[in-house]
């Protein structure tokens, strides 16, 4: 009976660690100076023709049943944080895998996953 209850306590927060949001993760470019905070960032598909600094690289790995849209705003507030200008967005999004488990109470199976998970690589840069 104990082991059956530590499976079910390591099932339990498995299953929580799974519904907390990640954040975005940042590294600074080397030698970057520091900017204050910015209030708008533009959200670009590539890189702009007009010169800028490499300030940051900012990693959003998104996850199952996450928007689009709610990674694009984490990105944006830790890009305004960084103080940039603009990000250059890359996108990493993939489908989450589909599982498929026997449903005990009706005996048929059911799938779950599948959906796309919203991830991006962004490039937060300083106009010069």
């Amino acid at each position: 009976m104990p082991m059956c209850r530590l499976a079910c306590v390591l099932f339990a927060a498995s299953v929580l660690s799974a519904c907390t949001p990640s954040s975005p993760e940042v590294i600074r470019s080397a030698g970057s100076p520091v900017y204050p905070p910015t209030q708008y960032v533009d959200l670009l598909e590539s890189a702009p023709a007009r010169p800028y600094q490499e300030i940051a690289v900012i990693d959003a790995p998104g996850e199952p049943g996450a928007l689009r849209s709610q990674v694009l705003a984490q990105i944006r507030q830790q890009a305004q944080q960084l103080g940039a200008d603009a990000v250059i967005l890359q996108d990493l999004s993939r489908p989450a895998p589909v599982v498929t488990r026997l449903n005990p109470t009706t005996g048929t199976y059911d799938s779950t996953g599948g959906q796309l998970v919203p991830a991006f690589k962004a490039i937060a840069i300083k106009y010069r």
